[in-house]
């Protein structure tokens, strides 16, 4: 299995769910360059940083050894598939751990090529990034899209209207986080999940792939730091099950499974802290989230390439 991550690696803010202010997008997206340049020091001068491959670029492998080719994985989205060391030191992300499965149940290698990035990444970004895609996402014969986490409403500067505090960790005025409010913000972005996953089906139109998307777990319920009350508590939920059904209706009328790691990681009703199912930032998944994820992307099944 050949393993290629191409993303790019910003640290997000500690202890809090995971927000980057747009203003500072451009200058964290330069000082990661810089840190890039020098870690290429010299052999033994600075360990592995995270946005280099995990594995030197390879040609396209050829047929395995019963002369089937290789399968082609391919991940877009925000730092919750990438699984940066910084984050969860140690971890096997749950694309990693997808790909090996697939390897397992298909009995063919797997190319696997990570184009998620670490940079605050929003469904906007993607979308105007996604032209640059098209060719590994047109050549994909398994396709995880993960881009639910810094679009929803609450990772907004202004949730709802009202400021996000960065030294309580909350929210100014929790009673502007309504019901219409979750509704209205999770519809504004429809026709952008419907853009983004049309045009991935699309591409791979008349071809077996496996399309997979996941939708945004709360990370707010248990988050200490913001000291939140019972009450905000039940308001994270409106705005996380309006915006994670909006989600899978728009993944599922353009083919794509919809893997709710919702309800994996805040119980049946959204109503539990994902726990020791984060990792100590308390916003991107733990070892044990990440192999969770995995197992609800796994369960899926693989019948398109399992039928080739």
């Amino acid at each position: 299995m050949r393993y290629r991550r191409q993303g790019q690696l910003v640290p997000d803010g500690p202890n809090r769910p995971s927000r980057q202010r747009p203003v500072l997008r451009t200058l964290l997206s330069a000082l990661a360059g810089l840190l890039m340049l020098a870690g290429c020091a010299g052999p033994g001068d600075h360990p592995a940083s995270d946005h280099e491959p995990t594995a030197a670029p390879a040609p396209s492998p050829g047929p395995s050894a019963t002369g089937r080719p290789a399968l082609k994985l391919v991940a877009i989205g925000d730092s919750i598939p990438f699984n940066a060391a910084l984050d969860c030191p140690g971890c096997t992300g749950f694309v990693e751990r997808y790909a090996t499965a697939l390897e397992h149940a298909t009995q063919r290698p797997v190319e696997t090529n990570n184009l998620s990035e670490h940079t605050g990444l929003t469904l906007p970004g993607l979308m105007a990034e996604l032209p640059v895609y098209k060719p590994d996402l047109t050549n994909a014969d398994a396709i995880v899209v993960g881009i639910a986490h810094n679009s929803n409403v609450l990772n907004e500067d202004t949730p709802c209207g009202t400021p996000f505090n960065e030294t309580t960790s909350t929210l100014e005025d929790w009673s502007k986080v309504t019901h219409a409010c979750a509704a209205t913000s999770a519809d504004r972005y429809r026709r952008q999940f419907d853009k983004l996953y049309g045009t991935i089906a699309a591409w791979r139109a008349g071809r077996s792939t496996v399309l997979l998307t996941i939708n945004k777990y709360n990370d707010w319920i248990g988050l200490k730091a913001a000291h939140l009350t019972g009450s905000q508590q039940r308001q994270t939920i409106w705005v996380h099950d309006a915006w994670n059904r909006m989600i899978c209706r728009s993944a599922e009328q353009h083919g794509f499974t919809c893997v709710d790691v919702y309800h994996a990681f805040n119980g049946p009703q959204g109503t539990e802290s994902p726990g020791s199912l984060l990792a100590d930032d308390y916003t991107h998944p733990s070892n044990s989230g990440n192999a969770l994820i995995a197992e609800l992307l796994i369960d899926k099944g693989f019948d398109p390439l399992l039928r080739r």
